[in-house]
Formats: C-alpha cells, sequence, structure tokens
C-alpha cells in the first residue's frame, strides 16, 4: 500500500493543503483495485501494483471532476491494466 508521502512525490505536490484529498484517492484507488480483484495488501508488497496505485491518484488527482470539455479523456491511466493484470482473480 503506497503512503502519503510516496503519493506526494509521485504528483510533485510539496504542500499540505490537499493533503485529505490525497488520502481519500489513495483508499479510492485501493478500493477500486479490491473490487476488480487485486490484492493490494499483499506481503510482500507488489512493486507494479504500487505503481497502479500511484497511477490512478495520479489520475484522479489530475483529473477531479467527472466531466472534461475540449479535451481527449482516458477512462485509466495506459499501463494500468498491464501492470494489475497478473494480480487480479478470474473467477470461471
Amino acid at each position: 500500500m503506497i503512503s502519503l508521502d510516496d503519493a506526494k512525490a509521485q504528483l510533485r505536490v510539496d504542500f499540505n493543503d490537499d493533503d485529505a484529498s490525497i488520502e481519500r484517492y489513495i483508499a479510492a484507488a485501493a478500493a477500486h483495485l479490491r473490487r476488480i480483484g487485486v490484492d493490494v495488501d499483499a506481503d510482500p508488497p507488489s512493486e507494479d501494483i504500487d505503481v497502479a496505485m500511484l497511477l490512478l491518484v495520479g489520475h484522479f488527482y489530475g483529473n477531479r471532476e467527472a466531466t472534461t470539455i475540449g479535451v481527449s479523456v482516458e477512462i485509466t491511466p495506459l499501463g494500468l491494466d498491464r501492470l494489475i493484470a497478473p494480480h487480479r482473480e478470474h473467477g470461471i
């Protein structure tokens, strides 16, 4: 699981004003990955899952609104699916 400091380093945020929002984005990223069958609490932690979480946190932080006008919008950051694919639980 990534820390607030890890997320802030990824986001290049060196102030504390957005800490509560970033912590919510970390929790949301973890919850999303859990819902799709990824064990974000694996021991030892997986580096690619941590990177996937950082990508999601960056996406949530950079795209705070549900609607964006005048730009191309992607659903998830590039590479996210590839990072988590080996860690997803697949059912029949």
